[in-house]
């Protein structure tokens, strides 16, 4: 069987944009409005957001068992015993078994438990499992339970989630699974508020205020040492999973043109092929003529840009915003007093703004129904629904914030702080829950108590941001031409628009790039993600 590829890199590569450990959604929690109460487990199939009791649902009185494989991501797995498991289990009605399965090898055991038939009921998949042939060769044939009939059931869980991201989650028009929640309007760009201070500037919000503050950046000495040695901004335009977060999508997105891909008039259009993006490219040739943005922007990878805009030479940077927390323990310990915040959604002036939305999710939960240990009944999968719609309230999501109070969180000054575990010198709560949050309901970013007035900013400006997100209308299209030639093709694009920026090329030389693009494959690819939009979300 040929390889299916569910997440073309150039078209839809914002699944794969974060990590899996403290690199995603670790330092970013979002509280969520839940209107049902976090009682125990039961089924809920009336729409109310309720919840029954497991005893009052089966007639024992005893936990339905779950079990659960997950990825490892530290050197060891927790102890399911301690009281945070058992606090939950008496808190949900259900026992989870789970199998830790080191990252590394992590695929490979999917493969081996899909060949003896030996998954359990309910799994991770990230993206490298979501393209592994053995997983895509069961799933065409049967072999996992589809939940487009059943999540607005749910109606904690379904909101949780919320209907894009469920939409965006889809394989093959249907969905497979619930989606590990990230932030949706991620991409963005990290200002230094000291230097806007200094300058006596106010923040921009426009293309023409960004131009204006980049150029004082540059020319008006913000860090007052009186030497020509600050730049307005640093980015780094390296790999093709670069394109969301480098700036130049969230430019081109912020201009008008397609989130990646966007289905306008009867077919797929890629972003690199529009006007709105020549106008992006523009725009970023400016600032790199007018020597306000860094000259080795094709040249430095993601982390030397993160590291030259933590030295305090350069005073914004393109990324992922929610890294603001990192710029503003990297900083200060360099620049004393430096203050990072993130930029609020750019957009042309009298116009509304447009932010390039990553997809929302970085890999699903799936829902076994194959193999001795698989869910056998519909009965089953409801019971299993209705545990995860209890695990989206905010009664659960505490839980797994704070844990228990005594044991993971004291109340100092009507807030709650975690214990610490001196032998590890992390928080008890994350010593005693490890890794299981992978596998149950977290929010992309979550309001605390300890929040400071920077985290505080931040989750404001998601908000806001939330509103005016563009989704890529290629997530989850498959191009058979794509997996053929999709390198060839990255790289004919990418280049030319590095050449146009530097000068290399002028606008005909771009266009007649796209030409060369589209006849080495790209029409193809176009024809093929238009008839897989037309048949999937059309």
């Amino acid at each position: 069987m040929k390889k299916k590829r569910l997440l073309p890199l150039l078209l839809a590569g914002t699944l794969l944009l974060t990590a899996c450990g403290n690199g995603d959604s670790g330092s970013s929690e979002a509280s969520v409005d839940n209107s049902g109460s976090a009682a125990v487990f039961g089924e809920s199939g009336n729409g109310s957001g309720e919840t029954s009791g497991a005893g009052e649902e089966n007639g024992s009185g005893e936990s339905f068992t779950i079990t659960m494989m997950q990825e490892l991501f530290t050197d060891q797995a927790p102890d399911t015993t301690n009281q945070w498991y058992q606090k939950m289990e008496e808190m949900t009605g259900v026992k989870m078994e789970v199998n830790f399965v080191p990252t590394l090898s992590y695929v490979d055991k999917i493969t081996a438990f899909i060949a003896s038939k030996s998954l359990p009921m309910v799994f991770t998949a990230n993206g490298n499992v979501l393209r592994n042939n053995n997983l895509l060769m069961a799933l065409d044939s049967d072999g996992f339970w589809a939940l487009d009939d059943y999540i607005k059931d749910y109606p904690e869980l379904y909101n949780f989630v919320g209907e894009q991201v469920w939409e965006n989650s889809k394989v093959h028009g249907k969905i497979y699974g619930i989606p590990r929640l990230r932030i949706l309007p991620r991409n963005g760009l990290i200002i230094r508020q000291d230097w806007l201070d200094a300058l006596n500037l106010e923040m921009p919000e426009t293309f023409d205020e960004l131009y204006e503050v980049a150029k004082a950046f540059t020319e008006n000495d913000p860090d007052g040492n009186g030497q020509n040695d600050t730049v307005g901004i640093v980015t780094a335009y390296q790999g093709v999973g670069n394109r969301g977060w480098n700036g130049f999508q969230t430019l081109a997105t912020a201009f008008g043109a397609p989130n990646g891909w966007a289905y306008q008039d009867g077919t797929m259009v890629p972003d690199f092929g529009t006007q709105e993006y020549m106008t992006a490219l523009k725009y970023i040739k400016k600032l790199y003529d007018d020597g306000y943005m860094n000259k080795d922007f094709a040249e430095i990878n993601a982390q030397a840009r993160y590291e030259n805009f933590d030295k305090g030479t350069y005073g914004m940077v393109f990324g992922v915003i929610d890294d603001v927390n990192a710029r503003n323990v990297n900083l200060p310990q360099v620049v004393e007093g430096a203050v990072a915040t993130v930029v609020p959604a750019l957009h042309e002036e009298g116009k509304e703004p447009r932010c390039n939305a990553t997809a929302g999710y970085n890999g699903i939960i799936m829902f076994t129904k194959f193999g001795d240990e698989a869910i056998k009944t519909e009965e089953d999968l409801r019971k299993i629904l209705s545990y995860y719609n209890t695990l989206a309230t905010q009664e659960i999501q505490d839980m797994t914030l704070y844990g228990i109070e005594g044991v993971h969180y004291e109340v100092k000054d009507g807030k709650r702080e975690l214990i610490m575990n001196e032998s590890s010198n992390s928080a008890q709560l994350t010593v005693d829950m490890g890794d299981i949050g992978q596998i149950l309901m977290s929010a992309a970013y979550m309001r605390k108590d300890s929040d400071t007035e920077i985290q505080t900013a931040l989750y404001d400006t998601i908000e806001e941001r939330e509103a005016y997100c563009v989704t890529d209308a290629s997530i989850g299209l498959e191009s058979e031409t794509y997996d053929d030639v999709g390198s060839d093709l990255d790289a004919i694009m990418m280049d030319a628009a590095v050449k146009f920026v530097i000068g290399s090329i002028d606008e005909d030389g771009y266009w007649k790039e796209y030409d060369n693009w589209l006849k080495r494959g790209g029409e193809d690819v176009i024809k093929e993600f238009t008839a897989q939009y037309e048949e999937y979300k059309k």
